[in-house]
């Protein structure tokens, strides 16, 4: 977790299972991070290896950012993190992270 000019950054772990756990404790570290307003959040999920029920419902419910940008390796990652469309804060899928970047920080509507 990392905060960037503009916007937050958090790296999972390459073979990481993404629980429920690790969902709260990292909303809990962009909240912190984040002070009093919400900020962009870009994410790389790299190549998780799977992600429970529990921490998929957390993600879906999830507002701690002001916008989401995923940031994975190929299709499969995608697939992933489909689930994420359907989240309370726009969210897009990107596989090049100056893409993700530029759309974290056009301004919102």
């Amino acid at each position: 977790m990392s905060s960037e000019p503009g916007f937050n950054r958090i790296r999972w772990a390459p073979g990481v299972t993404m629980t429920g756990s690790d969902v709260r404790e990292t909303i809990g570290a962009v909240d912190a991070v984040s002070g009093a307003g919400k900020r962009p959040l870009l994410v790389h999920i790299g190549s998780v290896e799977r992600i429970t029920r529990e921490a998929r419902e957390l993600l879906i419910d999830d507002t701690c950012s002001s916008k989401t940008a995923v940031l994975g390796m190929d299709r499969v990652s995608m697939v992933m993190t489909a689930f994420a469309y359907t989240s309370a804060t726009p969210t897009r899928f990107f596989t090049d992270e100056a893409e993700a970047i530029a759309w974290l920080l056009e301004p919102s509507c």
